[in-house]
């Protein structure tokens, strides 16, 4: 059953549900009770908008967990790629794979790179 929390005080209401859609993976979520008690506190103490606005700024500003692209698959594609020119994957001689450490999985392509990777590649 949805529960609604009110923050009179900014007139903030929310309501939530048992289970939501992650936004990322498309998967049905049960909320966690964690959740609901940060949710509860919030509201009764008229912070609920703060709260809410934190969690979402965190949520969009965090980086993928492990450095991946969040399970796109053209973005892991694209770091895969990045990481064989790095390291050599195409230059003659077996043991060049081998002599150049891989891209720390906290190495993070951006807009600028993806786009000259693209052009490069005829994409």
């Amino acid at each position: 059953m949805s529960h609604t929390y009110r923050d009179y005080f900014n007139e903030t209401v929310v309501t939530i549900p048992e289970k939501y859609i992650d936004v990322r993976t498309g998967h049905a979520q049960t909320v966690e009770a964690d959740v609901i008690k940060e949710l509860a506190y919030h509201a009764e103490n008229n912070t609920l908008q703060h709260f809410l606005l934190s969690a979402l700024h965190q949520y969009l500003s965090a980086p993928a967990a492990g450095g991946t692209s969040g399970g796109d698959p053209v973005l892991d594609e694209l770091r895969t790629i990045k990481e064989m020119l790095t390291r050599g994957a195409f230059s003659s001689g077996p043991s060049s794979r081998n002599s150049v450490p891989p891209l720390a999985a906290s190495a993070f392509i951006d807009q600028k790179e993806i786009e000259d990777m693209l052009e490069a590649f005829g994409g």
